[in-house]
């Protein structure tokens, strides 16, 4: 998902927006018991949907409901939990809660709303007017670095690095989201093996089966790339990766 109350269910229903009429009245159920109704839907994917909701005092935040009754996706998502719990970072998304529906094999992640959207759709904007400044660009991948200096500090492999994944608050300020892909290692020295990620991201490391945190270096890398080039990958369809002895490239 690229890429963020309480009443009846009946009522829940008439009160939010049209974007979640098409919720289930079990999911709204389950948001008004923990204190969410839901403003607006976000978007949805094969693995569940992502809401902006309101809570009792009026703040917002954003909800991942995952679907769980898969047994490997359930691990997925209880990893993503997991990881999610142990930061606590300026440049990262802020973990508020998590709970389960285990009757209806759902699990919902509460976490910060980023009022100002995703880096993918703000190049996008941009891309109709003009570059960024480059002192812009460079703040911003100040920012990112920060972010990933202190998750590799914690032998945490971010692993999907993309527009799509770094959001900006309401001030400006980045906020790095979407630890589906995420990765805790033991030791520093340790290697990755599970070939996931974005293919457009990607190191060939990542290919090879054996990597470790400059795999997200080279993500952020073409992240730059793009950020310079407002070149929007997703909405390129001439734009394929090629692999050539295991390596995956890009056409330029």
């Amino acid at each position: 998902m690229d890429e963020y109350h309480r009443l009846s269910d009946a009522s829940a229903v008439s009160s939010s927006s049209d974007h979640s009429m098409n919720v289930s009245p079990g999911v709204i159920k389950v948001l008004q018991e923990h204190g969410y109704t839901i403003e607006e839907e976000l978007g949805r994917g094969a693995s569940g949907m992502a809401f902006l909701v309101k809570d009792a005092d009026g703040d917002l935040y954003v909800v991942k409901q995952m679907n769980s009754r898969d047994g490997e996706e359930l691990d997925s998502v209880k990893n993503e939990v997991e990881i999610l719990k142990t930061l606590q970072f300026g440049y990262i998304v802020t973990y508020v809660e998590s709970f389960e529906d285990k009757e209806a094999g759902r699990i919902y992640i509460v976490m910060e709303y980023c009022e100002g959207g995703d880096l993918s759709r703000i190049m996008g904007k941009q891309k109709d007017e003009s570059f960024f400044e480059e002192k812009q660009i460079l703040d911003w991948l100040a920012q990112i670095c920060l972010a990933l200096q202190y998750l590799h500090e914690k032998n945490i492999l971010h692993r999907d690095i993309k527009p799509q994944n770094v959001l900006l608050t309401e001030d400006g300020y980045i906020s790095l989201g979407d630890f589906g892909s995420s990765k805790a290692l033991e030791r520093a020295d340790e290697y990755a093996n599970s070939v996931v990620g974005t293919n457009l991201y990607i190191s060939p490391e990542v290919h090879r089966k054996k990597y470790n945190s400059k795999s997200d270096i080279w993500s952020l890398g073409w992240l730059l790339h793009d950020l310079c080039m407002l070149d929007l990958w997703a909405e390129a369809e001439e734009v394929v990766p090629e692999v050539d002895g295991g390596l995956v490239k890009r056409k330029l």
